[in-house]
């Protein structure tokens, strides 16, 4: 895993390539976390390595939009399907044009680049602020089989290099005696994640590689305990700073309550003088 504070013109091209996109948004408090898969040509446009955008056509839910409105988070997430694996991760700050809004044209034209001129029951463009760049393997990511988009494929086998393959035998590999072809034949799974866990499984090596990884979060919230306590750590030590930093960080509740604190304590205090006044009189 690497992080970066903006987006490569390598990763940008290769983004816009890609035939699908995810975004992850959820409300401050809100019980739902929203995940939106998104795909169609010309929706979305690197502006620069620290911004992009997207068309966001009408749909049956406005929750990215909502999340947008209340707290601005917004991750975009890409994946390859092809034969060097990938993921993209890029975490935003979200703001919404609405259609109406008079940014919205140029934004559209600019997103879709001359590839198409109208986008019938467009909503809104999200423009995403890009302050945080994650890449990743990819290894546990399908990926469409080779022979069917090159003429020659040898299915992990190298002595069938060179060797022509019917794209219906590519198709059914995998498949059992039998079993019908769909969509989901165009798919295979990656060898890598497999040989490589087996490997550090055989080793002995996939304890340390947890605890050097899945330790914590991003956001250095408390992970795997597993790995926490071949670490060293005290669990009960490190879920409490958590928790404080969980509570520090709601500064506008804690405020609040401050203040009705302080007010109900006026009030009770006025009755309480007025109590004490009829009863002596």
């Amino acid at each position: 895993m690497k992080l970066s504070p903006s987006l490569s013109d390598e990763l940008a091209r290769w983004a816009e390539q890609q035939p699908v996109f995810f975004t992850g948004s959820a409300s401050t408090h809100g019980r739902h976390i929203n995940v939106s898969p998104k795909g169609l040509d010309a929706h979305f446009a690197v502006f620069s390595p620290n911004q992009c955008a997207y068309i966001d056509r009408t749909g049956s839910g406005c929750e990215t939009i909502s999340h947008a409105y209340e707290n601005g988070r917004l991750c975009l997430m890409f994946m390859s399907f092809g034969p060097s694996p990938g993921i993209l991760r890029l975490f935003c700050r979200a703001t919404v044009v609405e259609w109406d809004q008079p940014a919205f044209p140029d934004l559209v034209r600019r997103i879709a680049k001359g590839k198409r001129e109208t986008f019938d029951g467009a909503r809104a463009v999200i423009l995403c602020d890009i302050w945080q760049t994650q890449t990743s393997c990819g290894f546990g990511v399908p990926r469409v089989k080779k022979g069917i988009y090159t003429s020659e494929d040898d299915g992990d086998d190298p002595s069938n290099a060179g060797v022509p393959v019917a794209v219906e035998d590519i198709l059914r590999r995998g498949l059992r005696d039998g079993e019908k072809l769909t969509e989901l034949s165009v798919f295979e799974q990656r060898p890598t994640l497999d040989s490589y866990s087996a490997k550090q499984a055989q080793n002995n090596k996939t304890l340390g590689y947890q605890v050097t990884n899945n330790c914590s979060s991003l956001d250095g919230l408390p992970g795997l305990r597993a790995a926490r306590r071949e670490a060293g750590q005290r669990l009960w030590v490190g879920d409490l700073k958590a928790r404080v930093r969980r509570i520090a960080s709601e500064g506008e509740a804690v405020a609040v309550g401050f203040f009705l604190a302080v007010a109900l304590y006026f009030v009770l205090s006025w009755i309480d003088v007025r109590l004490v006044s009829k009863i002596t009189m």
